[in-house]
């Protein structure tokens, strides 16, 4: 598990590409890392948010609780990386 602010946006970024589909015209470059999901550059629906969580579940082999997703905690490409990190510090103090 690497839970890496740099390595989880990517893993995110890739996930958008090649299970979401995201299409080549949508940057994902940094500059984009705290455009919502939801919003205009992205237009991701709830759907697309749920696969995306399972994804990142699979890849990082964790479960993301619900306190991740309250005050849109997985609304950007940062936000999740912000959130599966305190998934990690929090599983180190178990």
């Amino acid at each position: 598990m690497n839970f890496e602010s740099n390595s989880i946006q990517n893993a995110v970024t890739r996930i958008l590409r090649e299970m979401l589909y995201l299409p080549l015209s949508v940057s994902t470059t940094e500059e984009s890392w705290d455009k919502p999901l939801t919003g205009e550059h992205f237009r991701l629906s709830a759907v697309d948010l749920t696969y995306l969580l399972f994804e990142l579940e699979k890849e990082f082999d964790i479960r993301i609780s619900e306190k991740c997703l309250v005050n849109y905690g997985f609304n950007t490409i940062n936000s999740i990386a912000v959130a599966l990190s305190n998934v990690a510090v929090d599983a180190k103090q178990i």
